[in-house]
Parts: C-alpha cells; sequence; structure tokens
C-alpha cells in the first residue's frame, strides 16, 4: 500500500512541473496545417517490379496509396491539409525535397511558412511484392490463383520551422493475399487487392503520424470511465486495451534536443467508440488518471517489432517470403 502511495505521490508531482515547451509541437486548441509530399518510389523497388514485369501493379498500388493517404489523414479531422494543386506547390515540394538533403536547408523551411503549413509528410514507398500464383486443374477445367501482395513505406516528417527532418520516421508493413477458384481461361486478378492494400497501408500511417505528432489524450474522467478524443479513424476500436501515460517534454542541455517523458498511470478498455471518440473503462490500477494524460493502444511485442527490422522485406536484396 505505501508502494502504491509512494508512486501515486511521484506522478501527482510530475503532473504539476511545468512542461517545458518543443519547438515541433503542434498548436493548442486548432488545427495545424500540414503539407504532403507527392508519394516517392525507392528506385531499387521500381527496377525489381520491373525485372519482374509488375511495374504496372507497382504503379497501381502507388497512384492508390497516395490519394488514399490524403483521404485518410484528413479522415482524422487532427490536421488541415494543405492544397498541392495549387500555385507553387512544385516549388515547395522541390524546397522540400533539398530539406531531406540538406536539413539546414532555410529556403525550405521558409517556402513551408509562407505555404501555411507547420509540417511536411514525406512519404516513400520502400518495399512492394506481388506474388501470384497459377495452378490449371485440367481434369476439372479449373484454374486456381494464389496472389500474395506486400508493401512497405515510410514518411519523412520536416518541421517547417527549422527545415530539418524529425528524428521519427513513422513506416509501415501491410500484406494482403487472396485465392481464386474459377473455371479455366476465366480466372484472373483485379485491382480490388491493390485497392484493399493500399487502404491498410494509408489508415496504418495516418496513425501513426497522429500518434507521432498529436496523440490521443483524456478529454475528460468520471469515475472508472474516460472519454478519449480519438475514435475508429485512430485504431480505437471497441474491445481494444489502451495504455495510458502523464506526460511532459524535458530538453537535453547538451544538444539542444527536446524528449517525451512518459510516466505509466494506468490501463483501459474501449467500450464504446465513433470516427471521433472514444469511450474506455479503467481497468487495474489507477496511479494518476487525469485529464490531458496520453493514450496509446496497447500492442503486443509482435506488433511492436513489425516495420522495426533494419532490413527491409520486398526490397531486391530482401524480399518478401510468406
Amino acid at each position: 500500500m505505501r508502494l502504491v502511495s509512494i508512486k501515486l505521490l511521484t506522478v501527482m508531482t510530475f503532473l504539476l512541473t511545468p512542461f517545458l515547451l518543443h519547438a515541433a509541437e503542434l498548436s493548442q486548441g486548432e488545427k495545424d496545417t500540414i503539407f504532403i509530399g507527392e508519394l516517392k518510389l525507392q528506385s531499387s523497388v521500381a527496377e525489381q517490379a520491373n525485372n519482374r514485369g509488375q511495374l504496372l501493379e507497382l504503379k497501381r498500388a502507388l497512384q492508390s496509396l497516395d490519394s488514399q493517404l490524403i483521404s485518410s489523414l484528413n479522415a482524422t479531422r487532427v490536421f488541415q491539409l494543405v492544397e498541392r494543386k495549387r500555385k507553387g506547390d512544385l516549388e515547395l515540394e522541390q524546397g522540400f525535397a533539398a530539406a531531406v538533403v540538406d536539413p539546414n536547408d532555410k529556403s525550405a523551411a521558409q517556402a513551408g511558412k509562407m505555404a501555411g503549413a507547420k509540417f511536411a509528410f514525406l512519404p516513400q514507398i520502400d518495399g512492394f511484392e506481388d506474388n501470384t500464383e497459377r495452378i490449371e486443374q485440367t481434369a476439372i477445367g479449373r484454374t486456381v490463383i494464389d496472389r500474395k501482395l506486400f508493401i512497405s513505406a515510410v514518411v519523412q516528417v520536416v518541421d517547417t520551422t527549422t527545415g530539418k527532418l524529425l528524428p521519427d520516421s513513422p513506416s509501415i508493413t501491410v500484406s494482403k493475399e487472396e485465392t481464386i477458384n474459377a473455371r479455366s481461361g476465366q480466372a484472373q486478378t483485379s485491382d480490388k487487392l491493390i485497392v484493399e492494400l493500399a487502404k491498410e497501408a494509408a489508415q496504418k500511417l495516418s496513425q501513426e503520424l497522429v500518434a507521432l505528432l498529436r496523440p490521443a489524450k483524456i478529454l475528460a474522467v468520471t469515475g472508472k470511465q474516460l472519454t478519449i478524443n480519438r475514435g475508429t479513424e485512430a485504431g480505437f476500436q471497441n474491445g481494444e486495451t489502451v495504455e495510458i501515460f502523464a506526460s511532459r517534454n524535458i530538453k537535453d542541455d547538451d544538444t539542444g534536443e527536446t524528449f517525451r517523458e512518459e510516466i505509466p498511470v494506468g490501463k483501459a478498455t474501449i467500450v464504446r467508440s465513433d470516427k471521433k471518440q472514444s469511450t474506455a473503462s479503467i481497468s487495474g490500477e489507477n496511479f494518476g488518471i487525469a485529464k490531458g494524460c496520453v493514450v496509446k493502444l496497447l500492442r503486443t511485442e509482435a506488433k511492436n517489432n513489425m516495420g522495426n527490422d533494419d532490413s527491409t522485406p520486398g526490397s531486391s536484396d530482401n524480399p518478401a517470403k510468406w
């Protein structure tokens, strides 16, 4: 009991400590504007697809993911998106591309400021495979097609106030598969699986970007009931377990870099959710759950490790295997 009291006192002291400001934080009480750069394709991935005769499928996945990512980010209702087609966007994208090569290029940051974007998202596909096996069953006049798709993508985030890349770059991997069994001469693949693959990849990237720049938070606490400012669009589905953290930003005086310090204060289970918000019920010990605490979906170890391998499945050097 004494241990619980000491931990609760520590958390309360932590919560009352003034938070340090972070140059890359989003504004409070309003939607910050972001610019989404054109989805790029890693050259080795394009070369591999071309050698396999899958360039058309890769381009279809690229186009679908490009549009789906914009839609998914817009659906989160967290950001205000800059229209990519407006005048001057070509120069803007060139500026941000230069910022990736030279993070100290202030012209790119200035271009972002003029466009009103606080952050620029620079997405890239760094892995893709379309493995299709066709089996002809001549005895019964049927054809079976087993198709397995894989895609890997990463988004670099540029802070337009400095023109520098954020150290964290959200990345995801998604796999899809289907089996088609039809009469000989009628079995064929379609774009449906590619679109489904792109949609799931876009949703995962959006969730990772929102979690990085504006993590979910508790809006209200009523007894054991919590109201969270994220819903199904952010992955907060009924039955999911979430972990709750008291958080603040701390600055490294030597490097000037700002880090987010988080202390776990409890867990909860999502009991109701819609697109905009969720309701959760606290489960287990409560070590200081309060309004403003950060909420994260509790992932399994396997999910946490997905996409963290230094090698990229689906690239020409390390093709994906199922």
